[in-house]
């Protein structure tokens, strides 16, 4: 992976990320708008959970390749400023990420 692609690789992560906690959003508004005991006013055909899992893998398949790439050794991915420059970006999104809970809501879903 070159200079290139671990910059592309982070903005996918970045739209990987804006995409699950759209996710998030959206299935909390349904948890919300859940009532025991009544029926519901109107139906969302929705595949929230389903869409999740498939983000979440996407997001963290795309983290594992650029750990990979960037714990290279030599200098096929960049110099040493924009190695820890990506790794630092790396790190903040999967902060983000974890910070979502995604496992207690997959586990729950």
């Amino acid at each position: 992976m070159s200079e290139v692609n671990v910059e592309a690789g982070l903005g996918q992560l970045s739209a990987c990320l804006r995409e699950i906690q759209s996710l998030v959003s959206w299935a909390e508004l349904i948890e919300a708008e859940t009532r025991p005991d009544t029926p519901p006013s109107f139906r969302i055909d929705h595949h929230t959970a389903e869409d999740l899992r498939m983000q979440a893998g996407l997001f963290f398949k795309i983290a594992m390749d650029l750990h990979e790439v960037l714990n290279r050794q030599g200098q096929e991915c960049g110099s040493g400023a924009d190695r820890a420059r990506w790794k630092k970006k790396l790190l903040d999104l999967e902060e983000r990420i974890r910070k979502l809970r995604l496992t207690d809501r997959l586990i729950k879903a």
